[in-house]
């Protein structure tokens, strides 16, 4: 069965349904051919326009590729696959398995590490940052902020 192309148009591919039932010759296989070219079409459209786009992996293989300096052609050359698909995971079309993002990153220089961690109270990176703050600013910045707290808890 012939594959409507994503975005193509209505009289294209009714012009390509038609071309290619031409050559069935009872009608019986013309209605199936023409109902599996369209339950394929539906399949599509719903794909295409339902299939929220994949970011994480897009953004991790266009930031090894751009640190690298190297172009998408080069990324797949290393990587052992084609500049095409490199450019449907940086586009966030097309999502790569575990194991092909790791050769990617690989390929781009970098390395790819996860981990499981507790949530980020963001508690050690706002003492770090008081650290280097005046203690006079802080303190005015604390008094504020007690206040503001205070006042809340009495709805004003």
């Amino acid at each position: 069965l012939a594959k409507p192309l994503a975005g193509q148009s209505t009289w294209r591919f009714s012009r390509q349904l038609a071309k290619s039932s031409q050559n069935l010759t009872s009608t019986a296989a013309k209605v199936s051919h023409i109902a599996g070219m369209i339950e394929n079409a539906v399949y599509l459209i719903r794909y295409n326009n339902k299939v929220p786009k994949e970011l994480f992996s897009r953004s991790l293989i266009s930031l090894a590729r751009r640190k690298a300096k190297i172009s998408q052609a080069e990324l797949a050359r290393r990587a052992k696959t084609s500049q095409a698909a490199i450019s449907m995971y940086e586009a966030g079309t097309r999502s790569p398995t575990l194991d092909t993002l790791l050769r990617i990153i690989r390929a781009a220089g970098s390395d790819l590490r996860i981990g499981l961690s507790g949530p980020d109270t963001h508690t050690i990176t706002r003492e770090r940052f008081e650290k280097t703050l005046d203690p006079k600013v802080l303190e005015e910045f604390n008094a504020k902020e007690r206040e503001r707290v205070r006042l809340a808890r009495l709805g004003r």
